[in-house]
Protein backbone atom coordinates (compact mmCIF):
# COMPACT_ATOMS: atom_id res chain seq x y z
CA UNK A 1 0.00 0.00 0.00
CA UNK A 2 1.03 3.71 -1.10
CA UNK A 3 -0.28 6.81 0.87
CA UNK A 4 0.62 10.00 1.23
CA UNK A 5 -0.33 10.53 4.98
CA UNK A 6 1.30 9.65 8.34
CA UNK A 7 0.04 5.32 8.24
CA UNK A 8 -0.97 5.44 12.42
CA UNK A 9 -3.65 8.83 11.44
CA UNK A 10 -4.89 6.91 8.15
CA UNK A 11 -7.60 5.05 9.76
CA UNK A 12 -8.97 3.94 6.46
CA UNK A 13 -5.56 2.84 5.13
CA UNK A 14 -4.97 0.95 8.67
CA UNK A 15 -8.01 -0.93 8.06
CA UNK A 16 -7.32 -2.56 4.95
CA UNK A 17 -3.82 -3.54 6.17
CA UNK A 18 -5.26 -5.14 9.17
CA UNK A 19 -7.68 -7.06 7.85
CA UNK A 20 -5.79 -7.98 4.73
CA UNK A 21 -2.81 -8.94 8.05
CA UNK A 22 -5.54 -11.17 9.96
CA UNK A 23 -6.41 -13.40 6.87
CA UNK A 24 -2.26 -14.03 6.18
CA UNK A 25 -1.21 -11.84 4.07
CA UNK A 26 1.97 -10.00 3.67
CA UNK A 27 1.58 -6.22 3.87
CA UNK A 28 3.98 -3.65 3.26
CA UNK A 29 2.50 0.23 3.36
CA UNK A 30 4.69 3.39 2.45
CA UNK A 31 3.72 6.53 4.22
CA UNK A 32 4.99 9.67 5.00
CA UNK A 33 7.75 10.19 8.23
CA UNK A 34 6.64 12.30 11.22
CA UNK A 35 9.65 13.83 13.19
CA UNK A 36 9.35 11.43 15.66
CA UNK A 37 8.48 8.33 13.93
CA UNK A 38 11.11 5.05 13.09
CA UNK A 39 11.87 4.75 9.88
CA UNK A 40 10.41 1.06 9.64
CA UNK A 41 7.61 -0.70 12.22
CA UNK A 42 5.27 -3.70 11.99
CA UNK A 43 1.57 -2.24 13.83
CA UNK A 44 -0.90 -5.06 14.14
CA UNK A 45 0.67 -7.25 11.65
CA UNK A 46 1.22 -4.46 9.03
CA UNK A 47 5.49 -3.62 8.20
CA UNK A 48 5.33 0.28 7.85
CA UNK A 49 7.99 1.54 5.97
CA UNK A 50 8.14 5.64 6.80
CA UNK A 51 9.83 7.67 3.17
CA UNK A 52 11.99 10.89 4.27
CA UNK A 53 9.17 13.24 3.90
CA UNK A 54 6.51 14.78 6.06
CA UNK A 55 3.55 16.75 5.16
CA UNK A 56 3.44 20.64 5.92
CA UNK A 57 0.33 23.21 4.72
CA UNK A 58 1.41 25.77 2.12
CA UNK A 59 -0.04 26.74 -1.44
CA UNK A 60 -0.12 24.96 -4.71
CA UNK A 61 3.49 25.04 -5.26
CA UNK A 62 3.84 23.12 -1.72
CA UNK A 63 1.76 20.76 -2.36
CA UNK A 64 3.07 20.03 -5.63
CA UNK A 65 6.23 19.85 -4.23
CA UNK A 66 5.22 16.88 -1.53
CA UNK A 67 2.87 15.08 -4.15
CA UNK A 68 5.85 14.92 -7.15
CA UNK A 69 8.98 13.93 -4.55
CA UNK A 70 6.46 11.30 -2.69
CA UNK A 71 5.68 9.75 -6.10
CA UNK A 72 9.44 10.06 -7.30
CA UNK A 73 10.26 8.19 -3.88
CA UNK A 74 7.52 5.22 -3.72
CA UNK A 75 8.41 4.66 -7.72
CA UNK A 76 12.14 4.08 -6.97
CA UNK A 77 11.24 1.53 -4.13
CA UNK A 78 8.07 -0.14 -6.02
CA UNK A 79 10.75 -0.20 -9.16
CA UNK A 80 13.64 -2.04 -7.18
CA UNK A 81 10.77 -4.66 -5.58
CA UNK A 82 8.51 -4.97 -8.64
CA UNK A 83 8.04 -8.80 -8.58
CA UNK A 84 7.61 -8.90 -5.05
CA UNK A 85 3.90 -8.14 -4.89
CA UNK A 86 0.72 -9.25 -6.35
CA UNK A 87 -0.89 -5.69 -5.70
CA UNK A 88 0.05 -2.12 -5.42
CA UNK A 89 -2.89 -0.53 -3.62
CA UNK A 90 -2.36 3.45 -3.92
CA UNK A 91 -4.11 5.91 -1.88
CA UNK A 92 -5.37 9.23 -3.59
CA UNK A 93 -4.72 12.18 -3.06
CA UNK A 94 -2.95 12.79 -5.76
CA UNK A 95 -4.30 10.54 -7.99
CA UNK A 96 -1.11 10.48 -10.08
CA UNK A 97 0.49 8.43 -7.29
CA UNK A 98 -0.58 5.48 -8.89
CA UNK A 99 2.15 5.87 -11.15
CA UNK A 100 5.08 4.98 -8.77
CA UNK A 101 3.66 1.76 -9.55
CA UNK A 102 4.43 2.21 -13.26
CA UNK A 103 6.54 -0.89 -13.64
CA UNK A 104 4.89 -3.25 -11.47
CA UNK A 105 1.87 -2.40 -13.53
CA UNK A 106 3.66 -2.94 -16.47
CA UNK A 107 5.12 -6.52 -15.71
CA UNK A 108 1.33 -7.92 -14.72
CA UNK A 109 0.85 -6.77 -11.04
CA UNK A 110 -2.47 -6.02 -10.09
CA UNK A 111 -2.51 -1.87 -9.15
CA UNK A 112 -5.49 -0.39 -7.40
CA UNK A 113 -6.12 3.26 -7.09
CA UNK A 114 -8.26 4.45 -4.18
CA UNK A 115 -10.14 7.47 -3.94
CA UNK A 116 -10.79 8.69 -0.87
CA UNK A 117 -11.42 12.19 -2.48
CA UNK A 118 -11.84 13.13 -5.68
CA UNK A 119 -9.13 15.55 -6.69
CA UNK A 120 -11.16 18.58 -8.73
CA UNK A 121 -13.70 19.00 -6.09
CA UNK A 122 -11.19 18.89 -3.10
CA UNK A 123 -9.56 21.41 -5.05
CA UNK A 124 -12.85 23.79 -5.94
CA UNK A 125 -13.01 23.65 -2.15
CA UNK A 126 -9.74 24.36 -0.89
CA UNK A 127 -9.17 27.22 -3.56
CA UNK A 128 -13.08 28.53 -3.85
CA UNK A 129 -13.67 28.26 -7.50
CA UNK A 130 -16.22 26.24 -9.75
CA UNK A 131 -15.23 22.62 -11.37
CA UNK A 132 -15.00 24.37 -14.87
CA UNK A 133 -12.46 26.69 -13.76
CA UNK A 134 -9.33 26.57 -16.17
CA UNK A 135 -7.01 26.24 -13.31
CA UNK A 136 -8.92 23.46 -12.32
CA UNK A 137 -8.75 21.42 -16.25
CA UNK A 138 -4.82 20.09 -15.23
CA UNK A 139 -6.49 18.28 -12.23
CA UNK A 140 -8.81 16.81 -14.16
CA UNK A 141 -6.92 15.66 -16.48
CA UNK A 142 -4.48 13.85 -14.11
CA UNK A 143 -7.46 12.27 -12.66
CA UNK A 144 -8.62 11.01 -16.07
CA UNK A 145 -5.08 9.50 -17.19
CA UNK A 146 -4.98 8.00 -13.50
CA UNK A 147 -8.02 6.46 -13.22
CA UNK A 148 -7.83 4.63 -16.19
CA UNK A 149 -4.05 3.38 -15.79
CA UNK A 150 -5.50 1.60 -12.79
CA UNK A 151 -6.47 -1.59 -13.16
CA UNK A 152 -9.43 -0.80 -11.21
CA UNK A 153 -10.57 2.07 -8.65
CA UNK A 154 -12.05 2.08 -5.21
CA UNK A 155 -14.06 5.13 -4.11
CA UNK A 156 -14.72 6.41 -0.94
CA UNK A 157 -18.33 6.74 -1.06
CA UNK A 158 -20.84 5.65 -4.07
CA UNK A 159 -21.63 9.08 -4.84
CA UNK A 160 -17.69 9.60 -5.62
CA UNK A 161 -17.96 6.57 -7.89
CA UNK A 162 -20.95 7.71 -9.85
CA UNK A 163 -19.61 11.02 -10.28
CA UNK A 164 -15.92 9.37 -11.94
CA UNK A 165 -18.14 7.21 -13.56
CA UNK A 166 -20.74 10.47 -15.15
CA UNK A 167 -17.27 12.36 -17.02
CA UNK A 168 -16.01 8.91 -17.84
CA UNK A 169 -13.16 8.39 -16.16
CA UNK A 170 -13.43 5.03 -14.75
CA UNK A 171 -15.83 2.34 -16.07
CA UNK A 172 -18.58 0.81 -13.69
CA UNK A 173 -17.22 -2.33 -14.00
CA UNK A 174 -13.83 -1.48 -12.83
CA UNK A 175 -14.70 0.49 -9.73
CA UNK A 176 -16.54 -0.28 -6.62
CA UNK A 177 -17.11 1.52 -3.83
CA UNK A 178 -15.81 0.80 -0.12
CA UNK A 179 -17.29 3.17 2.56
CA UNK A 180 -15.25 4.37 5.28
CA UNK A 181 -16.77 2.31 8.12
CA UNK A 182 -15.70 2.62 11.99
CA UNK A 183 -13.53 0.25 13.39
CA UNK A 184 -15.83 -1.78 16.02
CA UNK A 185 -13.06 -3.95 17.50
CA UNK A 186 -11.71 -0.07 18.25
CA UNK A 187 -15.00 1.85 18.29
CA UNK A 188 -16.46 -0.22 20.52
CA UNK A 189 -19.55 1.08 22.81
CA UNK A 190 -18.83 -1.98 25.35
CA UNK A 191 -15.73 -1.48 25.93
CA UNK A 192 -16.16 2.62 26.51
CA UNK A 193 -19.56 2.62 27.40
CA UNK A 194 -20.97 6.75 26.84
CA UNK A 195 -20.90 8.37 30.25
CA UNK A 196 -20.93 12.19 29.23
CA UNK A 197 -19.25 14.47 30.73
CA UNK A 198 -16.57 14.48 33.79
CA UNK A 199 -17.91 17.80 35.54
CA UNK A 200 -21.59 18.08 36.30
CA UNK A 201 -23.38 20.38 34.47
CA UNK A 202 -20.80 20.80 31.40
CA UNK A 203 -22.20 19.65 28.13
CA UNK A 204 -19.30 19.10 26.04
CA UNK A 205 -19.40 20.19 21.93
CA UNK A 206 -16.31 17.59 20.40
CA UNK A 207 -14.94 18.04 17.30
CA UNK A 208 -11.88 16.14 15.59
CA UNK A 209 -9.90 16.37 13.10
CA UNK A 210 -8.56 18.82 10.12
CA UNK A 211 -9.08 22.81 11.38
CA UNK A 212 -9.69 25.39 8.61
CA UNK A 213 -12.34 27.28 7.36
CA UNK A 214 -13.97 24.86 5.13
CA UNK A 215 -14.01 22.34 7.69
CA UNK A 216 -16.93 24.89 9.72
CA UNK A 217 -15.14 24.64 12.92
CA UNK A 218 -15.91 28.20 13.25
CA UNK A 219 -19.59 27.54 13.01
CA UNK A 220 -19.34 25.87 16.51
CA UNK A 221 -17.19 28.65 18.10
CA UNK A 222 -20.12 30.99 16.46
CA UNK A 223 -23.22 28.74 18.21
CA UNK A 224 -21.91 29.01 21.69
CA UNK A 225 -23.04 32.51 22.34
CA UNK A 226 -26.47 31.40 21.50
CA UNK A 227 -26.62 27.84 22.86
CA UNK A 228 -25.10 29.35 25.99
CA UNK A 229 -28.32 30.76 27.04
CA UNK A 230 -30.05 27.82 27.50
CA UNK A 231 -26.94 25.94 28.76
CA UNK A 232 -24.59 27.50 30.92
CA UNK A 233 -22.35 24.60 31.08
CA UNK A 234 -21.59 24.04 27.73
CA UNK A 235 -18.23 23.88 26.03
CA UNK A 236 -16.13 23.14 22.66
CA UNK A 237 -13.06 20.83 22.83
CA UNK A 238 -11.52 20.54 19.92
CA UNK A 239 -8.47 17.74 19.45
CA UNK A 240 -7.11 19.48 16.32
CA UNK A 241 -5.47 17.56 13.36
CA UNK A 242 -2.77 19.41 12.25
CA UNK A 243 0.39 19.18 10.13
CA UNK A 244 3.55 21.10 10.75
CA UNK A 245 3.44 24.73 10.02
CA UNK A 246 -0.48 24.95 10.33
CA UNK A 247 -1.16 27.13 13.43
CA UNK A 248 -3.15 30.25 11.57
CA UNK A 249 -6.57 28.17 11.74
CA UNK A 250 -6.13 27.74 15.10
CA UNK A 251 -4.60 31.11 15.91
CA UNK A 252 -8.16 32.50 13.75
CA UNK A 253 -10.92 30.34 15.91
CA UNK A 254 -9.23 32.15 19.10
CA UNK A 255 -9.09 35.47 18.02
CA UNK A 256 -13.28 34.67 16.53
CA UNK A 257 -13.85 33.48 20.25
CA UNK A 258 -12.41 36.86 21.88
CA UNK A 259 -14.18 38.81 19.67
CA UNK A 260 -17.90 36.70 20.54
CA UNK A 261 -16.91 36.55 24.67
CA UNK A 262 -16.85 33.08 24.76
CA UNK A 263 -12.67 32.08 24.89
CA UNK A 264 -13.27 30.47 28.19
CA UNK A 265 -15.95 28.10 26.72
CA UNK A 266 -13.26 26.91 24.32
CA UNK A 267 -10.15 24.26 25.07
CA UNK A 268 -7.71 23.21 22.14
CA UNK A 269 -5.92 20.39 22.70
CA UNK A 270 -3.36 18.38 20.70
CA UNK A 271 -4.44 15.63 18.77
CA UNK A 272 -5.21 12.32 19.85
CA UNK A 273 -4.14 8.87 19.01
CA UNK A 274 -6.43 6.75 17.35
CA UNK A 275 -6.57 4.47 20.24
CA UNK A 276 -7.18 7.53 22.57
CA UNK A 277 -10.25 8.61 20.41
CA UNK A 278 -13.25 6.02 21.92
CA UNK A 279 -12.38 7.17 25.49
CA UNK A 280 -12.44 11.10 24.14
CA UNK A 281 -15.47 10.39 22.16
CA UNK A 282 -17.24 8.30 25.04
CA UNK A 283 -16.96 11.85 27.57
CA UNK A 284 -18.73 14.22 25.29
CA UNK A 285 -22.06 15.41 25.38
CA UNK A 286 -22.39 15.74 21.08
CA UNK A 287 -20.26 15.02 18.55
CA UNK A 288 -20.13 17.39 15.66
CA UNK A 289 -19.72 17.55 11.90
CA UNK A 290 -20.33 21.20 10.52
CA UNK A 291 -18.54 21.95 7.36
CA UNK A 292 -19.31 24.91 5.54
CA UNK A 293 -21.06 23.57 2.03
CA UNK A 294 -19.44 23.33 -1.30
CA UNK A 295 -19.17 20.84 -3.79
CA UNK A 296 -16.98 18.75 -2.04
CA UNK A 297 -18.59 18.81 1.00
CA UNK A 298 -21.53 18.02 0.09
CA UNK A 299 -20.96 14.68 -1.25
CA UNK A 300 -17.76 13.52 1.73
CA UNK A 301 -18.61 12.05 4.53
CA UNK A 302 -16.10 12.63 7.69
CA UNK A 303 -14.75 9.15 8.75
CA UNK A 304 -15.99 10.96 12.80
CA UNK A 305 -19.18 10.16 11.98
CA UNK A 306 -19.41 6.78 11.83
CA UNK A 307 -17.09 7.11 14.55
CA UNK A 308 -19.22 9.06 16.91
CA UNK A 309 -22.56 6.77 15.92
CA UNK A 310 -20.34 3.94 16.69
CA UNK A 311 -20.02 4.80 20.08
CA UNK A 312 -23.34 5.74 20.60
CA UNK A 313 -22.71 9.52 20.53
CA UNK A 314 -25.64 12.04 19.24
CA UNK A 315 -24.29 13.90 16.43
CA UNK A 316 -25.25 17.29 15.17
CA UNK A 317 -24.20 17.99 11.66
CA UNK A 318 -24.60 20.03 8.56
CA UNK A 319 -27.30 19.10 6.14
CA UNK A 320 -25.54 17.57 3.16
CA UNK A 321 -26.49 15.60 0.24
CA UNK A 322 -24.30 12.52 1.29
CA UNK A 323 -25.84 12.94 5.00
CA UNK A 324 -29.49 13.00 4.08
CA UNK A 325 -28.65 9.92 1.98
CA UNK A 326 -26.95 8.06 4.41
CA UNK A 327 -28.83 9.26 7.70
CA UNK A 328 -32.82 9.79 8.30
CA UNK A 329 -33.20 12.85 10.13
CA UNK A 330 -34.17 10.98 13.36
CA UNK A 331 -30.94 9.35 13.74
CA UNK A 332 -28.78 12.81 13.23
CA UNK A 333 -29.54 16.10 13.89
CA UNK A 334 -29.11 18.35 11.01
CA UNK A 335 -29.03 22.14 10.38
CA UNK A 336 -28.37 23.91 7.66
CA UNK A 337 -25.15 25.51 6.71
CA UNK A 338 -24.99 29.01 8.43
CA UNK A 339 -28.11 28.84 10.25
CA UNK A 340 -26.90 28.70 13.88
CA UNK A 341 -29.72 29.82 15.52
CA UNK A 342 -31.37 26.15 14.06
CA UNK A 343 -27.77 24.38 15.37
CA UNK A 344 -28.28 26.21 19.01
CA UNK A 345 -31.76 25.19 19.11
CA UNK A 346 -30.66 21.24 18.49
CA UNK A 347 -28.44 21.87 21.12
CA UNK A 348 -30.60 23.44 23.56
CA UNK A 349 -32.67 20.22 23.04
CA UNK A 350 -30.42 17.68 23.49
CA UNK A 351 -29.43 19.70 26.88
CA UNK A 352 -32.67 19.60 28.45
CA UNK A 353 -34.24 16.71 26.99
CA UNK A 354 -31.38 13.64 27.23
CA UNK A 355 -33.64 10.87 26.20
CA UNK A 356 -33.94 12.74 22.88
CA UNK A 357 -30.47 12.44 22.17
CA UNK A 358 -29.80 9.06 23.46
CA UNK A 359 -32.61 7.41 21.45
CA UNK A 360 -31.24 9.42 18.44
CA UNK A 361 -28.26 7.71 19.06
CA UNK A 362 -30.19 4.02 19.78
CA UNK A 363 -31.49 4.81 15.93
CA UNK A 364 -28.20 5.68 14.18
CA UNK A 365 -27.00 2.38 15.52
CA UNK A 366 -28.80 0.85 12.14
CA UNK A 367 -26.00 2.60 9.98
CA UNK A 368 -23.37 0.87 12.07
CA UNK A 369 -25.04 -2.81 11.67
CA UNK A 370 -25.60 -2.04 7.74
CA UNK A 371 -22.18 -0.40 6.91
CA UNK A 372 -20.21 -3.00 9.27
CA UNK A 373 -16.35 -3.00 7.88
CA UNK A 374 -16.86 -6.58 7.42
CA UNK A 375 -19.25 -6.19 4.68
CA UNK A 376 -17.30 -3.05 3.05
CA UNK A 377 -14.36 -5.06 3.22
CA UNK A 378 -16.10 -8.08 1.80
CA UNK A 379 -16.49 -6.27 -1.58
CA UNK A 380 -13.04 -5.02 -1.71
CA UNK A 381 -12.20 -9.02 -1.70
CA UNK A 382 -14.02 -10.43 -4.25
CA UNK A 383 -12.42 -7.39 -6.31
CA UNK A 384 -9.21 -8.27 -5.82
CA UNK A 385 -9.92 -11.91 -6.27
CA UNK A 386 -11.87 -11.33 -9.65
CA UNK A 387 -8.79 -9.37 -10.90
CA UNK A 388 -5.63 -11.40 -9.46
CA UNK A 389 -7.73 -14.68 -10.52
CA UNK A 390 -7.19 -16.51 -7.02
CA UNK A 391 -8.74 -16.94 -3.41
CA UNK A 392 -7.66 -14.72 -0.74
CA UNK A 393 -8.46 -17.55 1.65
CA UNK A 394 -5.45 -18.03 3.35
CA UNK A 395 -4.67 -19.74 6.77
CA UNK A 396 -2.92 -17.82 9.56
CA UNK A 397 0.08 -19.61 10.82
Amino acid sequence: MVVHAYYEGDARVRRYGESLAAMGHHVDVLALRAPDKAKREDLRGVHVERLPLSRRRGGTLRYLFEYVWFTLLCGLVLTWRCRRYDVVHVHNMPDFLVFAAFWPRLLGCVVLLDVHDLMPEVYCSKFKTGIGHPGIWPIRVQEWISHRFASACVFATERFRQGAIARRTVRADRSIAVMNAADTTLFDRHKHPWRGPQTPGEFVILYLGTVSHRHGVDQCVRVLPLAAKFVPGIKLVIHSKLAEAEGKPLQELRELAQQLGVADRIEIRPSLLLQDVPAAMSRASVGVFTPHMDVHIDMALSLKVPEFVAMDVPVVAVRTSIMTSLFAEDEVAMFADGDHAAFAAVLARLHAEPTFGREMAMRARRFTRERAWENEFAGYVRLLERLTGRSLARTVA
